[in-house]
């Protein structure tokens, strides 16, 4: 149960912290949720606003994805970032977080 060097332990624990951290900002597992992200908003948002949401990854920057949506379809890509945001990898719930901070952004800007 207890290691008998204490200092091993904490490297060990230190070491897979940060393994976990960085698994959670690969880009296939960030394409992932952006992809489910896009397919519940898509089906949550209107009819008439289904086609304006579009999120698609960079062919050479892997880790740059270009999320192309209308400001009527925010409220919508927010709420299933928030719904998501507890089944991710805590990294990449930070990173959603973030995403989300830069769409406030954004619309603030449309609104002065």
């Amino acid at each position: 149960m207890f290691h008998e060097k204490p200092f091993n332990f904490a490297t060990l624990r230190i070491g897979t912290g940060i393994k976990k951290l960085k698994e959670g900002l690969d880009p296939e597992i960030l394409a992932y949720w952006y992809k489910r992200i896009e397919d519940k908003a898509i089906e949550s948002a209107p009819s008439h606003l289904k086609e304006k949401i579009h999120i698609t990854q960079d062919r050479i920057l892997w880790m740059k994805f270009r999320v192309d949506i209308s400001k009527r379809v925010v409220p919508y890509v927010m709420q299933v970032i928030d719904e998501y945001i507890p089944m991710m990898p805590y990294s990449t719930g930070l990173y959603f977080r973030r995403v989300q901070q830069i769409l406030i952004q954004e619309m603030n800007k449309e609104l002065r």
